[in-house]
C-alpha cells in the first residue's frame, strides 16, 4: 500500500448489496507524483499543473474505483477522464467517485445491477459554514419535515448530510440527464439514523424518466468526521 494511504478498505452498504464501496483514507502531504507511473495511471491534462493536494485526491479516488473494479473481477482498470469530465467506466460497469481532502470513496457495480449510481463524501460542516450555507441547501419546510420525522442529528451533521445526499443524487442522475440542478431541485423527506437511510424526492422534472415526485432511498455513514452518502437506482436481480 502506498505510504500516503492511511487505510484502504471495502465497505458493505446493507441497502445496496450489489454495489461495491471502497474507501481510501490518505494524507496528501505524503503523495508522490511517481505513483501515477507506478500504478500505470494517467494524470489527465487538466491536472498537469495542479498542486499535489488535487493530484493526490484524484489519484486516491481513481485507486478506490480500481480496487472496487478488481473486487468485481473487472480486468480493464483504466478510468480516463471523458466528456463532461466524467470517468469513462469499463464496458459492463458503472460507478461514481468522490473525495474530501483526506478521504476518497468510490461506488461501483456491474452495468446490469443498477441504472444510476452516485456517491458523495463531505467533511462535516462547522457551525459557521452551516450559518452561511444552510439557506442555500435546505428549505425551512424541508428541515422541519426531517426533524418531525424523528431525526436527532446535530445541526452540523444533518446539514452536511442533506448537502451530501443531494450531491450524491445529482452525481447519480447527471450522466443520464446532463443537466445542472440547484439544491431546490430535490428535497429530503426522511432521515433514519437507525437504518442509516434517507428518503429524497425530486421537486421538478430532471428528465422524462426522472420526473417531479420521483423517490429515491439512499444510505449514509459518518466516518472520521466525514459523511458518505450513496444512491443507486433501478435495481435488477
Amino acid at each position: 500500500m502506498p505510504p500516503f494511504l492511511n487505510a484502504s478498505q471495502r465497505v458493505v452498504p446493507p441497502l445496496f448489496r450489489h454495489l461495491v464501496l471502497w474507501y481510501n483514507a490518505f494524507d496528501f502531504r505524503r503523495f508522490d507524483e511517481s505513483l501515477f507511473l507506478d500504478f500505470g495511471m494517467e494524470c489527465p491534462a487538466p491536472l498537469t499543473r495542479a498542486g499535489p493536494k488535487r493530484k493526490a485526491e484524484y489519484f486516491a479516488g481513481r485507486l478506490a474505483a480500481r480496487r472496487a473494479l478488481q473486487f468485481l473481477g473487472c480486468e480493464t482498470l483504466a478510468l480516463p477522464m471523458g466528456e463532461h469530465r466524467l470517468p469513462q467506466w469499463p464496458s459492463g460497469y458503472r460507478g461514481s467517485i468522490s473525495h474530501t481532502r483526506a478521504l476518497a470513496v468510490s461506488a461501483v457495480c456491474r452495468h446490469d445491477r443498477y441504472q444510476a449510481v452516485g456517491i458523495d463524501t463531505e467533511t462535516v460542516f462547522t457551525a459557521d459554514q452551516c450559518t452561511k450555507l444552510m439557506r442555500a441547501i435546505v428549505s425551512e419546510a424541508e428541515w422541519n419535515d426531517v426533524i418531525r420525522g424523528g431525526c436527532a442529528l446535530a445541526q452540523p451533521q444533518l446539514t452536511t448530510l442533506i448537502f451530501s445526499a443531494k450531491e450524491a443524487l445529482y452525481k447519480a442522475l447527471y450522466p443520464h440527464t446532463l443537466l445542472f440542478q440547484d439544491f431546490s431541485a430535490a428535497r429530503l423527506t426522511r432521515v433514519c439514523e437507525e437504518s442509516a437511510q434517507f428518503q429524497i424526492e425530486l421537486t421538478c422534472d430532471w428528465s422524462g424518466r426522472y420526473s417531479t415526485g420521483t423517490h429515491f432511498t439512499g444510505w449514509f455513514q459518518f466516518f472520521a468526521h466525514t459523511v458518505v452518502t450513496v444512491i443507486a437506482d433501478g435495481y435488477h436481480k
